[in-house]
């Protein structure tokens, strides 16, 4: 994973992968991360694969972190709640999903350690994000897609509100974070909901679209020195 790199600026190259449906956002940032090789086979096996894994079309920040492990990718995903928050049964989003997704979810949690799934409770700063982002590989994001108001695009299609639109209040959207240009205080990302495109936002909307209750201000970082494996 290449591109342009200086003590202002990161900008990794990193090959675009759009989502085929409304619900694997998430499992496209993964398959950006994958290898080429271990791109194939997931895509390949993709329904085979959710099924295996548990999560069918109903995927939480948990259920990648599991595939990053499953395919050898060395990760960190920090949340602000190792589990359930009970309060998302208010929101609309979750309502449907919550009450066949919470246990296992809650399992998976439990027996994350016992799977090499690096897990760690705690909030994330913009600052941790860049660190990262300059030092090791790209961040999977979990945001609310209401908030998330690209620059470029809302210059070519103004009529867009968001890179996802959408119905408030909340809609969970996984974007992978690619870069930054510390001058124009703007975060570069790749948007699975869309083709093959750069998207950028500024550190402000980007902090209220990640940090929107909904998200639990879930953060997966990804090591891209790290060993790739062939499983799946």
């Amino acid at each position: 994973m290449g591109g342009a790199r200086n003590s202002e600026q990161v900008l990794l190259n990193i090959d675009h992968v759009q989502q085929r449906h409304t619900w694997d956002c998430g499992l496209a940032c993964i398959m950006m991360v994958l290898s080429p090789q271990s791109r194939t086979r997931f895509s390949a096996r993709l329904y085979q694969i959710c099924q295996e894994e548990g999560f069918d079309k109903s995927t939480w920040s948990i259920d990648l972190a599991y595939l990053l492990q499953r395919f050898g990718i060395k990760h960190r995903y920090m949340t602000v709640t190792l589990g359930v928050d009970p309060g998302f049964s208010t929101e609309s989003f979750y309502d449907h999903v919550l009450s066949k997704d919470a246990q296992r979810v809650l399992d998976r949690f439990r027996e994350a350690g016992n799977h090499g799934v690096v897990v760690e409770q705690g909030a994330v700063t913009l600052n941790n994000v860049i660190s990262h982002l300059r030092e090791e590989g790209p961040v999977i994001l979990l945001t609310n897609a209401h908030l998330l108001i690209c620059i470029r695009c809302a210059r070519a299609m103004p009529h867009l509100r968001s890179c996802l639109p959408c119905s408030p209040p909340y809609q969970g959207h996984y974007i992978l974070l690619i870069g930054f240009d510390l001058k124009k205080n703007h975060m570069y990302y790749r948007n699975p909901s869309f083709k093959n495109r750069i998207c950028s936002i500024s550190f402000s909307k980007l902090d209220e679209a990640r940090q929107s209750y909904g998200t639990d201000e879930d953060v997966i970082f990804i090591y891209s020195n790290s060993k790739r494996q062939n499983s799946s």
